[in-house]
């Protein structure tokens, strides 16, 4: 029971890990797996690599053609101005994969979320900034008031003074790039 259930875990991380299951390697409907791929933005040859190697353990090899046109149908879909802005807020590389045609519109997108996303990383990581001043800041005030730790809490205060300055610059930045999405969005 035990050797059962071990091979059954290894077959189910085998096929969790494959980019397509056995069973669409066998169905063969390449044309539409193609289609999902180029929908999901992957990128061609390393998605088609993996799928030759998931199908090659039952023996089964892609067709390269068919899968070839739905990818070309699946980036239609995927390279439009808004996929581009949903890949840029989320922080997704773009591998150019758009055909020449839809690009433009594409990076349109992706460029003006790409701009939020790193605003709000970088709000984040301000402010984790300033949490582990505040953290060192509770540790000197509990500390005996000898000059060295005064001055190391002085310097702490200014620097987080000066860190929550760049927040409300940071934060204005991103309302402005906020109002350029959503008049991109209601261009859509």
């Amino acid at each position: 029971m035990r050797i059962l259930a071990v091979t059954f875990g290894a077959l189910l991380l085998l096929t969790s890990c494959a980019s397509v299951t056995p069973e669409e390697c066998v169905a063969g409907d390449w044309q539409m797996i193609g289609e999902r791929d180029g929908a999901a933005g992957r990128v061609a040859a390393t998605q088609f690599d993996r799928h030759v190697s998931a199908c090659s353990r039952v023996g089964v090899t892609p067709d390269r053609a068919r899968w070839d046109a739905g990818y070309a149908l699946g980036l239609r879909s995927y390279c439009t101005p808004r996929r581009g802005l949903e890949a840029g807020e989320a922080g997704r590389i773009y591998r150019d994969i758009c055909p020449a045609e839809l690009k433009p519109g594409f990076l349109r997108g992706y460029e003006l979320g790409l701009s939020a996303h790193r605003e709000r990383q970088r709000i984040q990581e301000l402010e984790r900034e300033i949490s582990s001043l505040q953290r060192d800041t509770r540790v000197f005030a509990s500390t005996t008031a000898d000059q060295a730790a005064l001055q190391r809490w002085r310097t702490n205060q200014s620097e987080i003074m000066f860190l929550r300055l760049e927040i409300g610059i940071a934060r204005a930045a991103l309302l402005n790039i906020e109002r350029e999405i959503r008049a991109f969005r209601a261009t859509l």
